[in-house]
């Protein structure tokens, strides 16, 4: 590749100040960290570190690639793949570029190489407003501690005596370039086009690898020329050089059985690294911001999902960095993007491949497996071509630290148990550690808890501490404070009951700091006093006569009494005695003016349909079915369950019909209003008269208005406190019994 000089495009704005919230911190190894917050810039953003410290012994850096180089795989499934015993993937990021469509689709766009071997030699592009137009990447060197800068891969061929620079390796070849094609080409042919000529070169052995350093000489056995559409092969123990423009022009005197020779070398302080990846832009450098693009593009200037590596000066630290673009997370331009890394505090950054890209995932504790961290753009990971990887190289080593959990936390009372499960163990490296359940056991420290297993049973009021075991040794205790009687108790339920009914009663317990206190229900201990009925175990009252007197619940040492009132049987299930109009309703049902449902309810708020109004009209003046004559309602044949009652108080006149559709019907499901409901119970008890007390929604001229005023001078009704009747609300059981209460009293 040509060298390009690294153009600074300093930027002088003033950075905007950051802030970060809710900040969540995850050891993943002994050396890498997981940070999850909350950015509030210009824009709410989740964001994603992975802080990775190669001074750690055991932790590293590496790529991850798929299996097969021309495919791509999720992030995960890389890390998944890659992850084995001795080298655990604990977190990972999305890679750089790829291409996304054609024949090249799911290829690498840029560098990548592993141990000095070159896997894809790359292009950089001429254009200012691409991600990647100068040649830098992100890498580890041979000392072991991260890069970022350029780099300068510096391919030459000797031919004659003469050296002449070669553009790339394995690569497509573009104008005035030429390509060198090994065997690790990607494709076994270099499938360039017909305007170039092609050099075919045997070597005296195969070309296993194609590395910087590495050097190969031999003859040219074929020359393709400019024209030729022929398929040209890469030998195994060989090369082809395909040039193309003035890059041809160099090589027009070479013939068939000339002698060749290349070199690919690369700067020194890339040479041996344990790999490296070109990416772009540059964000950071020195501290501040640095970016190789230009920032007025619609790529930069795109508010979308970001992903970075940045690192610190000293080379030693290693920063995984992503930004979710999702309903809750804006995304950042470029320049936001760099700002804010700038903003922790790192020396370095460059950017990986963004939007529906940006990856990030972790080894979550108690297994190996690899998951996301963040939430991708699109709802799931894209399939990407590299990824880089935080690695452990720890061994899994003995159990250090227990997740458990229990079945009840907080104070205790004197004589309530708890289990104790271990959800998985870990080493000191957060390697998970396999559970053997017969090396687990729980040591009471202050010796007053009871172990069974891995339960254990408070005996008397302590601060003790259990102590989670395995194979002999800690991994993992919690206190258990235990009292022999609750700071607050109180009881709660029904103050009044009715005789014959059931309440039920529960105790709220408290410790000293206002939490609530941990005990089985069964310790709660019921009795009542002053002989009004019974309490069961589980706190359920049978009020069995009338009276006051209170229930007593005991708890530990501490014991409540709460004041209770058994009254009068109800006549109805849901009629308290308490109930507004009880009395009324009570004189009603004695007198077998009314009924309830089979349930033995009344439902007092229910509206009343002109089927039950008839049958109580009908049941207070006891009129008689005998000699009925049928109205001929037709809604109402004589199958009607209540056609007697409907067919005599049609025949006294209380109660008519109406016309619908040419039929006169009764519609016996209708709801009353209280305007209809004044003209039946006057009719029916036969009031007139006018009242001083006139009704504003009433007037002189409704056709209730007679009806009315006869029900207030009787005393009947007295209408709403705001002077009103309501004629057109639809009236309820209760208050229909109400009226009928008062116009037969004042029949009486």
């Amino acid at each position: 590749m040509k060298k390009i000089m690294l153009t600074v495009m300093a930027c002088m704005l003033v950075l905007m100040p950051f802030t970060s919230a809710r900040a969540a911190e995850k050891p993943l190894s002994s050396g890498v960290k997981l940070t999850q917050s909350v950015h509030n810039g210009t824009y709410t953003n989740k964001i994603n570190n992975i802080q990775i410290d190669l001074k750690d012994s055991y932790t590293k850096v590496g790529i991850g690639l798929p299996s097969n180089f021309a495919s791509r795989a999720a992030t995960t499934t890389i890390a998944n793949r890659d992850s084995i015993e001795g080298n655990r993937v604990v977190g990972a990021i999305n890679g750089s570029f790829f291409h996304m469509e054609g024949t090249l689709g799911g290829f690498p766009i840029y560098l990548i190489s592993k141990n000095n071997e070159i896997y894809y030699g790359g292009i950089i592009s001429k254009d200012n407003d691409a991600y990647v137009n100068q040649p830098i990447a992100f890498g580890v060197t041979s000392n072991g501690l991260a890069e970022i800068d350029s780099y300068n891969v510096n391919i030459s061929l000797n031919y004659n005596g003469n050296t002449y620079s070669v553009s790339g390796v394995n690569r497509q070849r573009d104008d005035h370039e030429s390509i060198l094609f090994t065997p690790q080409n990607f494709e076994a042919v270099t499938n360039s086009n017909p305007y170039g000529v092609q050099y075919v070169v045997e070597t005296a052995s195969p070309v296993t690898s194609t590395y910087f350093g590495q050097s190969l000489t031999g003859k040219v056995v074929k020359i393709l020329p400019y024209g030729s559409t022929a398929s040209v092969t890469i030998p195994k123990n060989g090369f082809v050089i395909s040039a193309k423009g003035s890059k041809a022009d160099e090589l027009q005197s070479v013939l068939v059985g000339d002698q060749i020779s290349v070199a690919i070398n690369i700067d020194e302080k890339w040479k041996n690294s344990q790999f490296m990846i070109a990416t772009g832009p540059m964000l950071v450098k020195d501290g501040a911001r640095y970016i190789t693009m230009s920032t007025t593009s619609s790529k930069a200037t795109e508010r979308t999902a970001r992903s970075a590596v940045a690192i610190s000066a000293d080379k030693s630290k290693v920063n995984f960095i992503t930004v979710d673009k999702t309903s809750s997370s804006k995304g950042m331009t470029l320049v936001e993007f760099a700002n804010y890394i700038v903003s922790l505090g790192y020396d370095r950054a460059i950017n990986l491949d963004g939007g529906g890209s940006t990856t990030m995932a972790y080894r979550n504790h108690g297994s190996n497996n690899v998951i996301l961290a963040n939430t991708p753009a699109y709802g799931s990971q894209r399939a990407i071509s590299t990824i880089l990887e935080a690695i452990s190289t720890a061994p899994t080593s003995e159990a250090k630290t227990a997740n458990f959990s229990r079945t009840k936390v907080g104070t205790l009372l004197a004589g309530t148990g708890s289990q104790v499960t271990v959800n998985y163990l870990l080493d000191s490296y957060y390697n998970p550690v396999a559970i053997d359940s017969s090396k687990l056991a729980l040591v009471s420290e202050g010796k007053t808890l009871k172990i069974n297993g891995m339960t254990f049973i408070s005996t008397k009021a302590a601060n003790d501490r259990i102590v989670i075991t395995y194979d002999g040794k800690s991994v993992g205790s919690f206190p258990v404070p235990v009292v022999d009687a609750p700071a607050t108790m109180t009881v709660g339920g029904s103050k009044e009951i009715a005789k014959g009914t059931t309440a039920t009663y529960t105790v709220t317990a408290k410790d000293a700091s206002g939490n609530g206190l941990i005990y089985d229900a069964s310790m709660v201990k019921w009795s009542v006093e002053g002989g009004l009925g019974t309490i069961k175990s589980n706190g359920i009252f049978t009020a069995e006569k009338e009276g006051s007197g209170n229930i007593i619940a005991t708890l530990g040492t501490k014991t409540v009494k709460y004041p209770i009132k058994v009254t009068e049987a109800s006549v109805f299930t849901d009629l308290a005695v308490s109930h507004p109009y009880y009395n009324q309703l009570k004189f009603l049902a004695q007198n077998g003016y009314v009924s309830g449902y089979e349930d033995g309810s009344f439902k007092p708020g229910n509206q009343i349909t002109r089927a039950q109004s008839a049958l109580i009209i009908y049941n207070a003046l006891k009129l008689g079915t005998n000699t009925v004559t049928n109205p001929n309602f037709a809604d109402v044949p004589t199958s009607h369950i209540y056609y007697k009652q409907i067919a005599a108080v049609a025949n006294a006149k209380i109660m008519t019909g109406k016309d619908k559709d040419g039929k006169t019907i009764f519609d016996p499901n209708g709801k009353l209003t209280r305007a209809q409901m004044a003209v039946i119970i006057a009719n029916a008890y036969k009031l007139t008269g006018t009242s001083t007390k006139q009704f504003s929604d009433v007037p002189n001229g409704h056709f209730a208005y007679s009806y009315v005023q006869a029900l207030a001078k009787s005393g009947v009704t007295t209408g709403y406190p705001d002077g009103t009747f309501q004629p057109n609300t639809y009236i309820t059981r209760a208050h229909f019994g109400l009226f009928m209460y008062n116009a037969i009293n004042l029949k009486k």
